[in-house]
């Protein structure tokens, strides 16, 4: 017999695997474990939920003594423990799998290129001042251009400074002029 909530098997209400698992909080690889542990079983995938509370000590007579709750926490800590181990180690060997097939880059060879480009970047940054000076110096006077020239160079000697402090660059802020007109 057939109902919303499960069926009836030797006179008892029975949930399935799934329901069971929802309505405890639980994965199905801790029944599976329960049931090594003589947790009641009405049928390959149904359970008798009143059986189950009574064999985990929740309701009526079941674990009786505290050593017997502590025994099966314990194995519920070691089967948590065990879950956790085989995680780590999955991802772990997934880590190793990506280095041997190249999807990985070492950090001693990120760091070396990362300081190879950041040192062309220096000074390229630092000739841009002097290049740009040259470049306005026919359209300018010469003292205009040189402090052109210091303007750009603080700005950049700045901002590399910030870079290499904190890793964040933050343009310092203008005041505006006001127009006296």
């Amino acid at each position: 017999m057939a109902d919303e909530w499960g069926r009836v098997i030797g006179g008892k209400k029975c949930i399935s695997t799934s329901d069971l698992c929802e309505l405890l909080g639980i994965d199905k690889s801790t029944l599976t474990y329960w049931v090594r542990d003589g947790c009641p079983k009405e049928e390959h995938g149904w359970w008798c939920l009143k059986d189950i509370l009574r064999w985990r000590g929740l309701v009526g007579s079941g674990i009786r003594t505290e050593g017997q709750a502590d025994a099966v926490a314990l194995k519920e800590q070691k089967l948590k423990a065990d879950t956790d181990l085989k995680k780590l180690a999955a991802a772990s060997a997934a880590i190793k799998l990506g280095e041997l097939k190249g999807k990985y880059v070492s950090a001693e060879e990120t760091t070396d290129t990362l300081q190879r480009f950041f040192i062309v970047l220096k000074r390229s940054l630092l000739t841009l001042g002097r290049r740009v000076s040259v470049e306005v110096a026919s359209h300018v006077d010469a003292v205009t251009a040189r402090r052109i020239e210091r303007m750009v160079n603080e700005v950049i000697t700045d901002g590399l400074e910030q870079i290499s402090i904190d890793g964040v660059y933050t343009p310092p802020r203008r005041s505006k002029k006001k127009n006296t007109s």
